[in-house]
């Protein structure tokens, strides 16, 4: 019976062994399922929300994504042009005219027709190529993408499922960390949650900011997720190298500009510089001689070889403006036709052979964003033909503004050698009673054009006029007049004027007839706030509008700030 007993007890004994056994490996299992990293990887159409039946290529740039975009063709990535020069490089250009992709580089144009491993630059050279740099598909332009990035400052990388490209474009400081091992880029912070992608140790992912013990990054191929902080390095930053680098280098005078817009009505015009008092005082005068007078690309033109010479005897370089005040030209018809923009660029050039021009001014303040790439191109296309000829390229430019972006002032700076910023018209006609350019305005006006165009190729605009408002309870107009003008005006009314720190202008308010009369004058006092601006951003110049409108004693204030 004794040892029956026992042989029970052993038994019991063993049994609940077995149950804590099972217990402690079914608390194992649970946790190990519940603790355990998660082997599940998300679908990559599901994370980039793209069907998975498009036979297109997704498209990433700078973490923003573009879909049912690219096209495969033996084996080569190909992207529409207006898509490349949208987002990617806004050089390779589209020329509907000529039915081909244009890329202007320092100095000459490629041309890349459809289908063609071949092709030609305007100098008349042939080229070859290992594959079709662009092609037409279903009546869109294309070109390679591979081509593309050869000539932009990018770094990209490919990725499958769904077919991907992720660009990168390489445009200051960077924030990155390096995997310490291999490790998952995991959808959300979480060993639970799904795998995005495979980082292998040593490879680099920007680093977008943490969580705790988690890292929010982004990988080369475009995948946006998290990463354990322990399996990266910590944060640092990097300027990365530059993968292409424009190799334009301009031309330039050896002096600071000062440039004196002389304004001509006609030939006979010229003969009223005779009247100016302020040539000794310039190194570059820009006569008002050309105007667009049509789409083909015609110009009406007030040139004069012995205006040129009586210039030249007095030291000055001669750039001829050009502008687009005539409204009825068909602007966008005349800038997208490639024979049209040849056709002034041949006609400025040969003028400029013939009668010996130093420089040329482009005042073309009426471009709109509809066919501003075809004005670019216009710009890049004239740029390569002056610089052939050793003529000076500038434009002339509004004060930068959201509105006004199409002009694309980093572009321009590339190719022309001056940009100037008109820094007046801040009040014009039509518009409420105000300064035509206090100082706040032409501050602003200098930084935000600095900040898009290096400071050595910035030339300001200032103002050698005033406008004499007339308010009333139903109307605001005003007229422009030069500096004694507007003084005479204040002293014939027995008026006298205030100095305002604010505007950095000498202002008057005073009730005439019925009516209010506001002035904001430009005088040497106002004229020397503005110098001392163009001096400390240490920019190229200035450019007054318009000589004959000044006082004779401003030159001393400019000749004290601007000098060689």
């Amino acid at each position: 019976m004794r040892s029956r007993r026992k042989h029970r007890y052993r038994t019991g004994l063993i049994a609940v062994v077995a149950v804590v056994v099972l217990a402690a490996l079914a608390a194992g299992t649970f946790l190990v399922k519940r603790y355990a990293p998660s082997k599940e990887w998300m679908d990559g159409y599901k994370y980039f929300e793209v069907d998975s039946n498009t036979d297109k290529t997704f498209v990433i740039i700078d973490n923003k994504s573009y879909s049912d975009i690219g096209v495969m063709r033996d084996d080569v990535l190909y992207l529409p042009v207006d898509f490349v020069s949208d987002y990617i490089n806004v050089r390779f250009y589209y020329d509907k005219e000529s039915n081909a992709v244009l890329y202007t580089d320092d100095s000459r144009t490629y041309i890349y027709e459809p289908d063609s491993t071949g092709y030609k630059d305007s100098d008349g050279n042939t080229y070859d190529s290992e594959y079709k740099i662009a092609c037409e598909i279903d009546g869109t332009m294309y070109i390679a993408f591979q081509y593309v990035a050869d000539y932009t400052n990018c770094t990209y990388a490919y990725g499958s499922k769904p077919s991907r490209l992720s660009v990168n474009m390489i445009n200051g400081e960077v924030s990155r960390v390096t995997a310490k091992n291999d490790m998952y880029i995991r959808y959300r912070g979480g060993v639970k949650s799904d795998i995005l992608e495979q980082i292998n140790k040593g490879d680099s992912v920007y680093y977008v900011e943490s969580f705790d013990d988690w890292i929010k990054v982004i990988s080369a191929t475009g995948y946006t997720g998290y990463v354990k902080s322990s399996d990266v390095s910590e944060v640092y930053t990097e300027v990365p190298d530059n993968t292409y680098e424009s190799e334009y280098a301009g031309l330039s005078i050896s002096q600071k500009v000062k440039l004196g817009w002389f304004q001509v009505a006609g030939t006979a015009g010229n003969d009223n510089y005779t009247q100016l008092t302020g040539l000794s005082n310039i190194n570059v005068i820009a006569p008002t001689w050309y105007s667009i007078a049509s789409e083909n690309g015609s110009m009406s033109n007030y040139s004069s070889a012995s205006w040129v010479n009586a210039m030249h005897n007095r030291g000055l370089q001669v750039w001829p403006l050009v502008d687009d005040f005539n409204k009825s030209v068909d602007f966008k018809a005349l800038y997208s036709s490639r024979t049209a923009r040849k056709t002034m660029i041949d006609t400025l050039i040969k003028d400029a052979r013939a009668y010996g021009y130093d420089g040329i001014n482009l005042d073309l303040e009426n471009v709109k964003s509809d066919y501003a790439k075809d004005f670019l191109q216009f710009v890049r296309e004239l740029s390569v033909e002056c610089h052939k000829n050793n003529i000076i390229l500038s434009t002339d430019n509004y004060k930068p503004e959201a509105y006004n972006s199409c002009y694309n002032l980093k572009e321009q700076s590339d190719y022309v050698d001056y940009a100037i910023v008109m820094a007046y018209d801040e009040h014009y006609a039509g518009s409420e009673a105000g300064s035509v350019a206090s100082l706040p305005f032409v501050k602003e006006a200098v930084e935000d054009m600095t900040a898009l165009v290096p400071a050595d190729k910035v030339v300001v605009g200032i103002p050698f006029f005033t406008r004499i408002w007339s308010v009333s309870q139903t109307s605001t107009t005003s007229s422009a007049v030069g500096m004694q003008a507007a003084i005479d005006e204040l002293n014939k009314d027995g008026q006298t004027a205030i100095w305002n720190d604010d505007a950095g202008q000498y202002v008057c308010s005073y009730d005439k007839n019925g009516v209010t009369r506001k002035i904001w004058f430009e005088e040497d006092k106002s004229i020397e706030e503005k110098l001392k601006v163009v001096v400390d951003n240490n920019t190229a110049g200035i450019a007054v509008w318009k000589l004959g409108l000044e006082k004779v004693s401003v030159w001393n204030v400019i000749n004290q700030y601007i000098n060689d």
